[in-house]
């Protein structure tokens, strides 16, 4: 009869070790293909910026990961996480603490004193897996961590190489608008020769000098743009206002990267955000499985071995030499429905993770399916506006000759003057909203990261 109870706390205790809460399936089914198929199927280099063959995004973006303070957020965050995994795996050993004791005590007849020094074990035996549960968790949030600094070194990246791409831009439309001031300037000077020759009137002074006024007023707003986008860039940089930055170049210099996507099922591999994503899941599953195993009793073991003596000498030389060992089993007979609770609470929070996680996957998949097609969209209207440009250049240079000639009045030249400046303006913002839509895939797409085995 006693064997059979003891094989039957055995059967039970054994039973309790395989405690585990399987992970839940995510239920997002990946496309076979994209809607807009990409020029190439290969995944990008992890230094994707270099295929702009722009010197100054290397500098720009190793001052950025030395000096960005949301990059040292992040570390100090990751830190943290380690910190805790380190604390809970320290529950998986065993604990030892030791100990002195100086005692004295005494009556009528005199004192006496006693001296005592003691180590003491315990270890909780890890029967149903709450502790390793509790390592578990700690584990998958580190790596999780890990993955939100990935996905945050990877947005900062982007966003430096849009802001210089941004900078650049101004600066072409900058000079673009200077050009224009001074071609209208210019014309000023021929109706101003004509006016005072007698072959126009004041009201076509009056009309250039509109058009000259008009194009002055643009200079501020876009020399004020120019600063907050230096502001901006340096603050990413982590550095003062009073930081130099690259020498410019022109937006035509900076390369325009052909850009390739593999199969959609491989970007659940590609994006360090999905990965965050589906540790936090791994985390909250260990977490159920902590909260049900303390549902169970806890089982600890003690061992504690001492020396006391009367006399310090004889402490250090001759002790009484005492040991215990004990085994303690404890179980919660009621909590409230606390336990329970915890249990459920877990159970939710799992629940919404994998919400999330399924939204994660989902929005990664479409923010790249858009990112594609708005780079191949992007390239042909630019290829349409570079078009209307040279007929735009074409017809100012013909209005202007038959206006030396008397051919066209002064109204004629102006709209053509007013439509090749806005055809070049318009021109460089395509191409930078071209570059810009390249960025935003490249990040869609993961900036080739990948996580390591």
């Amino acid at each position: 009869m006693l064997t059979n109870r003891y094989l039957l706390m055995l059967s039970l205790l054994l039973s309790g070790c395989s405690l585990t809460t399987p992970l839940p399936g995510s239920a997002v089914v990946a496309p076979a293909h994209w809607s807009q198929v990409p020029e190439l199927t290969r995944w990008p280099e992890r230094r994707w910026w270099q295929q702009y063959e722009s010197p100054a995004l290397d500098t720009l973006l190793a001052r950025a990961e030395a000096g960005n303070l949301d990059l040292a957020a992040a570390a100090s965050r990751l830190l943290q996480a380690e910190a805790q995994l380190r604390q809970a795996r320290a529950t998986l050993l065993p604990q030892a603490e030791a100990g002195l004791d100086l005692g004295r005590s005494g009556n009528d007849s005199g004192a006496s004193a006693s001296y005592g020094a003691t180590l003491t074990a315990r270890y909780q035996l890890d029967f149903w897996g709450r502790n390793q549960a509790l390592a578990d968790s700690a584990r998958a949030s580190l790596l999780a961590s890990d993955f939100d600094a990935q996905t945050l070194a990877l947005s900062i990246q982007a966003s430096v190489v849009s802001n210089w791409l941004q900078i650049l831009e101004n600066q072409q439309r900058l000079a673009l608008a200077r050009d224009s001031l001074a071609n209208a300037e210019r014309v000023l000077q021929l109706v101003d020769t004509r006016y005072r020759f007698g072959a126009a009137d004041s009201l076509q002074v009056s009309q250039q000098k509109t058009l000259v006024a008009q194009l002055r007023a643009s200079l501020p707003g876009l020399e004020q743009q120019a600063l907050q986008l230096r502001n901006s860039l340096i603050l990413l940089l982590g550095e003062t206002p009073d930081a130099r930055l690259p020498a410019f170049t022109p937006l035509q210099a900076i390369s325009l990267p052909t850009i390739g996507a593999g199969l959609p099922a491989e970007l659940l591999d590609r994006r360090p955000d999905i990965r965050a994503s589906e540790a936090r899941l791994v985390a909250a599953n260990a977490n159920i499985t902590a909260a049900r195993a303390a549902l169970f009793p806890s089982i600890a073991l003690t061992g504690q071995l001492g020396a006391r003596s009367t006399a310090l000498g004889s402490l250090l030389g001759d002790p009484t030499t005492v040991w215990s060992l004990a085994a303690g089993l404890t179980q919660s007979i009621f909590d409230g429905g606390a336990l329970r609770a915890q249990v459920a609470l877990s159970e939710a929070r799992q629940q919404e993770l994998l919400v999330e996680y399924r939204r994660t996957v989902l929005g990664a998949l479409a923010d790249t399916d858009t990112a594609l097609g708005a780079v191949q969209q992007a390239e042909q209207r630019y290829a349409f506006l570079e078009q209307a440009n040279d007929e735009a250049r074409r017809a100012f240079d013909l209005a202007e000759i038959r206006y030396r000639a008397g051919a066209i009045d002064l109204q004629a030249l102006l709209d053509t003057q007013r439509t090749w400046y806005q055809s070049q303006d318009a021109l460089a913002q395509q191409r930078a909203a071209w570059l810009l839509a390249s960025v935003d895939l490249f990040r869609a797409l993961g900036g080739g990261w990948q996580a390591p085995q």
